[in-house]
């Protein structure tokens, strides 16, 4: 019985608010990542080791967007999947430098099936993590801007009431 009051907890803890609503650091980070992925595999056509800057960068952003105040919790988690996934395809890209193998499309090396793994890994959680968040935004809250005419306004009543209030309580 107890077993299940805590399994019971831990579901509710995880439990996601519905509906999902994105916000607007979350989707600028998905979509740098994205960029930088874009970017990165073009680049990975000539050299395979320009992806090492672009991976660099989408780690950082990645790291970045952990420490936002304004992102949800969900979407921390999905930053920190992919910051992690791009940090160790950044270390298998300098590691398969030093080693100096190169990796064709079907090869049999090891270290070629781990960075298409992560790729695939990386894109999955890129396009899970941005799609969404595009058609489900917080809502916009306009910054609410006081005209000249009104703050003036405000301040006449405001005397206006502060005149009043002393002379009723010198009345009494």
């Amino acid at each position: 019985m107890i077993m299940f009051e805590s399994f019971r907890k831990c579901l509710s803890a995880i439990s996601m608010r519905a509906p999902y609503a994105s916000t607007p650091g979350h989707r600028n980070a998905q979509r740098a990542n994205a960029g930088s992925e874009v970017l990165g595999t073009t680049l990975e056509t000539f050299d395979p080791a320009a992806s090492i800057p672009t991976k660099l960068a989408q780690t950082l952003i990645s790291i970045y967007s952990l420490f936002r105040f304004d992102t949800h919790v969900s979407e921390k988690l999905i930053h920190l999947l992919q910051g992690s996934i791009a940090a160790t395809q950044m270390g298998l890209g300098i590691a398969l430098l030093f080693t100096g193998t190169e990796c064709e499309e079907y090869t049999d090396a090891d270290l070629c099936k781990a960075i298409f793994l992560l790729q695939l890994l990386y894109r999955g959680t890129l396009l899970v993590g941005w799609a969404p968040s595009e058609f489900s935004k917080d809502p916009y809250a306009e910054p609410k801007v006081v005209s000249e005419d009104k703050a003036e306004s405000d301040a006449e009543s405001e005397e206006e009431n502060e005149d009043e209030e002393s002379r009723n309580s010198a009345s009494v």
